[in-house]
């Protein structure tokens, strides 16, 4: 991203993190924190959220995907955060806040397991929307399969009933049937008004893959 579109504040949190990203081949890069900001900055101009708050939490959001094979949950990086705020010398005032929304920004109501039970700030809402923006639509769908491909996970089995709930824990599905499970619910599990917007586009397309990849899967199309 152009420096020039970036506050000097955010540019010293992304040269804190940018080296822990290196190497991750998972679809949770610094280029995915990068796509997560941009949106950040759209929906928080839309909601009045502190863009302060959104866009730091948007580029260290991902610790956690760093900790090995199995899910770690996001709470449990917030020292490493801390951390890399302190390095970045950011506005002490607001160093809670980005915690908070780093913190909680990957529950989502239709999982087995959620930490919803509190009420959001504007902030956590917007990067949550944010975040799960980027994992819809064209390059949602490209980093499903990177994601899939780096835990050996196959592309499809028709055979696999789409489960009611979402277990974040669980690496035993395929690509599509991730999809199905998670990404194509997202929609109803946004929380800003242009969130849903966008969220609404990007899914149809997702669904239109979908469809076609299914119907080339059993020899129709």
């Amino acid at each position: 991203m152009r420096a020039e579109n970036v506050p000097a504040v955010h540019q010293r949190v992304a040269a804190a993190a940018r080296d822990r990203f290196d190497g991750d081949d998972t679809g949770h890069d610094m280029a995915h924190a990068w796509r997560v900001y941009r949106l950040g900055r759209r929906l928080a101009e839309h909601e009045g959220a502190d863009f302060t708050v959104v866009g730091a939490a948007a580029l260290v959001h991902d610790l956690h995907r760093l900790r090995g094979e199995g899910f770690t949950h996001p709470r449990e990086t917030l020292p490493e955060v801390r951390d890399l705020l302190d390095a970045a010398e950011f506005p002490e005032e607001r160093r809670d806040a980005v915690c908070h929304c780093v913190a909680h920004h990957e529950e989502y109501d239709f999982a087995e397991r959620t930490d919803l039970d509190h009420a959001p700030t504007v902030e956590e809402r917007v990067l949550r929307d944010a975040d799960n923006l980027d994992a819809l639509g064209a390059v949602g769908l490209g980093r499903a399969f990177t994601f899939g491909a780096h835990h050996g996970q196959g592309m499809h089995d028709p055979e696999r009933a789409v489960r009611e709930t979402y277990d974040r824990s669980d690496r035993d599905n395929t690509v599509i049937q991730h999809v199905r499970e998670k990404l194509l619910r997202l929609p109803d599990a946004m929380e800003t008004e242009a969130g849903r917007d966008l969220a609404a586009e990007r899914a149809a397309f997702v669904e239109t893959f979908v469809e076609r990849f299914e119907a080339e899967w059993r020899g129709e199309r």
